[in-house]
């Protein structure tokens, strides 16, 4: 009897650790696989010009997001982020860029989930678009406009020349005047309007729950980069 009585005990006690373990999420959740596409549009302007490093912004999606024929994104959820690095525009060939990285999302509801997601293509606005695996945003860039005054002014500077029968001394005047000029201007700020689609790919699979008292799912945090 007490043998028995004991392997009861430790068969318990060793199943304790596996009911733990292996406790599921509510049978009313839902997995957003990994490479399901967030359509969202920009709350607020973003620019290099003012905008900093850690910044916050959000985005508000645009389509919903179905999964087995369940609404598991719903329009209006809003993705929270911060910019992770900002580069303004340098001068003759400056281009500006911003990286803008997502880190959570919360539902119309209030419910709340962290998510890892890579920013693909922005859309909305001229001679902008998203370069590298990090999803970088670039912006217009001003060396064709640069290159033109220069040009300008070298002509500007042989027409004078050419009335002082100097024509040489002139070109070279204006295109050193106009180089210097453009030397000194940055390029053209990158700009992100307030409305700005922009696309968000999930790289890991998001867990939504549907209970109204969870408001954070777990996801697998990558480590942070040396």
């Amino acid at each position: 009897m007490v043998k028995r009585a004991l392997l009861i005990a430790f068969l318990t006690l060793a199943a304790i650790p596996l009911t733990i373990a292996e406790t599921p999420m509510d049978a009313g959740s839902v997995a957003v696989p990994a490479g399901t596409m967030l359509h969202c549009r920009t709350q607020q302007t973003l620019t290099t010009k003012i905008n900093t490093r850690g910044d916050k912004f959000t985005l508000t999606v645009s389509e919903p997001v179905t999964v087995d024929g369940r609404v598991a994104i719903p329009v209006d959820s809003v993705l929270s982020g911060r910019v992770a690095m900002v580069e303004r525009p340098g001068r003759v060939t400056g281009v500006g860029r911003m990286r803008l990285t997502v880190e959570q999302i919360t539902l119309p509801d209030g419910r709340t989930f962290p998510l890892s997601a890579n920013l693909m293509t922005a859309y909305g606005v001229n001679d902008v678009k998203v370069v590298g695996s990090e999803g970088t945003v670039k912006g217009p860039s001003s060396r064709g406009k640069d290159m033109a005054a220069i040009g300008a002014g070298g002509a500007g500077g042989t027409l004078v020349g050419l009335i002082f029968g100097h024509p040489g001394i002139g070109a070279a005047v204006g295109f050193t005047t106009m180089t210097l000029d453009r030397m000194r201007r940055r390029g053209k700020d990158l700009t992100i309007p307030i409305g700005t689609q922009l696309n968000y790919e999930l790289s890991r699979e998001l867990a939504i729950s549907n209970d109204p008292t969870r408001t954070t799912a777990t996801v697998q945090v990558p480590p942070a980069r040396e």
